[in-house]
């Protein structure tokens, strides 16, 4: 399905923006690396892992497989290199033991790479741009070196590195190859998903840890309410908390109450697909017929934080809006 020379010309192309990336790099170097550390620059810094550092990962996985062939005394005939693809080929009288070793010796070598990447920024940390960099290169090395690339090479009938290291030919070697390789997979899944994992990357690339936070529409519900009812309990008025149906990928609350003659109302909403944020709303309305009303954003919210972030932020909102009066109304239109 995926033959070498589909992945030469595919690599050939990826790599012409790969180019324009790097002449990009250079362009922009100041304004990428300097501490004002955009969502801009954060997007053009993916860019530049994907499409700069990865390719040069690609260089040092070859030189893994070159050097174990020499090391076993094989021949290389032939070496290419396209970007995101490349091959060393070689002969001699090898072993299979010995042909598995050549196999892992390149992924061994973007393993360790995405590692190091990853441990800079977590031991040694650099300015915020370069521990972002850092972070989503290695990312994306481990990835590739543990997931893509034997998904492409299994299933897409490349027959490359993977083929030969899961081969019948080692069988013993293939299942304890197996087995680190799950191990290195269900690791990085709980690493990621964990709270430290999450907390040490967003303090690291200076993103807010509330955007990681991955709650279901249910939970959000749940998590809004609860808050809504806590700050029900103490709060100097009587309020009246209404769960609103949840509708697509947003879950809403609304506080209501009554105080110095109007009708005031907080509306608190938890929207869970990206970008996740919470919104909350005030409005007040005079109690007379014909009253007035007003309403305004009160507050953004990146991310989905846990409910004990979100209290003291509603129990303000609400504290504003209980301190609207008449001066805080628009002045009615006048007739012409």
């Amino acid at each position: 399905m995926f033959t070498p020379s589909f992945m030469a010309i595919t690599g050939l192309l990826l790599g012409l923006v790969s180019l324009r990336t790097l002449y990009m790099v250079i362009r922009d170097r100041h304004q990428l690396f300097d501490q004002d550390f955009t969502p801009s620059d954060r997007q053009r810094m993916s860019e530049v892992a994907f499409f700069v550092l990865l390719p040069l990962s690609v260089i040092f996985h070859e030189l893994g497989h070159a050097v174990v062939i020499k090391a076993i005394g094989a021949q290389i005939t032939s070496y290419g290199y396209y970007f995101f693809y490349g091959f060393v080929g070689y002969r001699g009288f090898v072993t299979p033991d010995q042909i598995y070793a050549v196999a892992l010796a390149g992924n061994l070598v973007s393993l360790v790479l995405g590692l190091i990447a990853i441990a800079i920024p977590v031991f040694w940390p650099r300015r915020t741009s370069i521990n972002y960099l850092l972070f989503i290169f290695g990312a994306l090395s481990i990835i590739n070196s543990i997931i893509f690339y034997p998904l492409l090479d299994l299933a897409g009938g490349f027959e490359g590195d993977w083929s030969q290291i899961y081969s019948g030919a080692t069988p013993l070697l293939s299942r304890v190859t197996g087995i680190v390789h799950i191990g290195l997979v269900v690791a990085g899944v709980l690493a990621w998903r964990s709270d430290w994992g999450r907390a040490l990357y967003a303090n690291r690339t200076g993103v807010s840890a509330n955007s990681l936070r991955r709650v279901s529409l249910g939970q959000a519900a749940n998590e809004l309410l609860g808050s809504a009812e806590m700050l029900a309990s103490s709060w100097k008025h009587p309020l009246r908390v209404v769960a609103n149906a949840p509708e697509k990928n947003a879950a809403g609350v609304t506080l209501n109450w009554v105080s110095n003659g109007f009708g005031r109302v907080v509306a608190i909403y938890a929207v869970v697909a990206n970008p996740r944020h919470i919104e909350i709303h005030g409005a007040i309305r005079q109690l007379e017929p014909n009253g007035q009303s007003f309403q305004q954003p009160l507050e953004l919210i990146q991310g989905i934080p846990a409910p004990e972030e979100v209290f003291p932020v509603l129990k303000a909102a609400l504290d504003t809006v209980d301190s609207w009066d008449m001066s805080t109304l628009p002045e009615p239109a006048k007739q012409p």
